[in-house]
C-alpha cells in the first residue's frame, strides 16, 4: 500500500474516532457545530452519519424486540442520548 494511502487512511481513522468519542460524551451536535464551522461539507457528513447512526440503532431495536431478543444494549446506547 503507497505511503500516501496508508495516510488518508489514518486521517479517516482519527476523524472517525473523534466524533464517535464525542458522541459517546453525548456531545456529537457540539462537535458537527463545530466542524461545520470550520468545514461545512465535512460538518454536514458528520451529521448526516449521526442521523443514519441513530435511525439504524432505532430501527435494529425494533427489529429485536419483533423477534422477542434482549434490547438492554441498544437501549443503554439509545437512553445516553435521548
Amino acid at each position: 500500500m503507497p505511503k500516501r494511502t496508508l495516510v488518508e487512511v489514518n486521517i479517516f481513522n482519527k476523524l472517525f474516532n473523534l466524533f464517535i468519542k464525542a458522541k459517546s460524551d453525548n456531545k456529537e451536535h457540539e462537535f458537527i457545530k463545530n466542524m461545520r464551522k470550520k468545514d461545512p461539507k465535512l460538518g454536514k457528513l458528520y451529521s448526516m452519519w449521526n442521523d443514519k447512526m441513530d435511525v439504524a440503532l432505532n430501527q435494529m431495536k425494533g427489529i429485536l424486540q419483533s423477534k422477542g431478543l434482549d434490547t438492554t444494549e441498544i437501549d443503554k446506547v439509545l437512553n445516553k442520548r435521548y
